[in-house]
């Protein structure tokens, strides 16, 4: 059994660190400076809490980043203050250059940088959610070897830091890009009076979002503020590989208008 330093327990940070606890590993997690949100998930779901960052990973086997991109550096310098030495999983939608920059921070004070990625939704039964796994071969196996499963499945993905977070982006240009154009098609047809007409298209196979428009514009106003941020490292990731980034940055702005931020 091992010990897990979470940061943080969001809605899918929670999740993963519930699956990890109740294959009975000890997940550790700060609710300093967190909401009730968090603290009510992390009761849930087992965690337990430590009162500071010298608490949360002293003495433990791994820490474990699960945060929207745009905290991703700022956290991992926070770790590297502690002087942790273990291995550190960043599970977050990083391009290449700020994965470095995460990398670098976490190496300096002795860690090693384990690079993931997750792809699917919180797990749960009848859900599908792997964790990206890359990086050192021991290492990727021994975080590889905690995951209970079904629910939160381990897929090794190479040796080369950075290859688990191109898959996880690859995947989410797919699937979320795809809601982002279909609220924007809505816009469109809702500004010339035609919302009906499109949305009437669902059972086309391959228009099948156009049945639930209304909640993928409410979800997407709930999630903007984290995917916004996500479609800007995919963007940087494209422009890293020499391919023209102007319409992800395009899916971006949008999702920026669309609700508050926060979360």
């Amino acid at each position: 059994m091992a010990t897990v330093a979470l940061l943080h327990p969001g809605a899918m940070g929670s999740r993963v660190g519930g699956e990890l606890a109740a294959a009975g590993h000890t997940v550790r997690w700060r609710p300093e400076g967190r909401s009730g949100r968090s603290g009510e998930r992390a009761e849930r779901e087992g965690l337990t809490a430590v009162p500071d960052l010298a608490s949360l990973v002293d003495g433990a086997d791994l820490v474990l980043s699960v945060l929207p991109p745009q905290a991703a550096l700022p956290v991992a310098e926070q770790v590297a203050t502690s002087g942790f030495t273990g291995t550190y999983v960043d599970a977050n939608p990083l391009s290449p250059a700020t994965l470095e920059r995460v990398r670098a921070v976490v190496e300096d004070t002795g860690a090693t940088l384990v690079d993931g990625g997750i792809v699917g939704p919180p797990p749960a039964e009848g859900h599908r959610t792997h964790l990206y796994l890359a990086g050192d071969r021991d290492r990727v196996a021994a975080v590889a070897a905690l995951l209970p499963g079904p629910r939160l499945l381990p897929v090794v993905v190479g040796e080369g830091v950075g290859q688990a977070s191109a898959a996880k982006q690859a995947y989410a240009l797919v699937n979320k890009g795809r809601m982002v154009l279909a609220a924007m098609a809505a816009d469109l047809a809702d500004a010339h009076g035609v919302g009906d007409v499109l949305a009437a298209e669902h059972d086309r196979s391959d228009a099948s979002l156009l049945a639930e428009l209304p909640e993928l514009r409410q979800g997407l106003a709930r999630v903007g503020w984290r995917w916004a941020p996500e479609l800007d490292e995919l963007a940087a990731s494209l422009d890293d590989v020499g391919d023209d980034s102007a319409a992800v940055r395009g899916l971006a702005a949008r999702l920026r208008t669309l609700g508050p931020t926060g979360g």
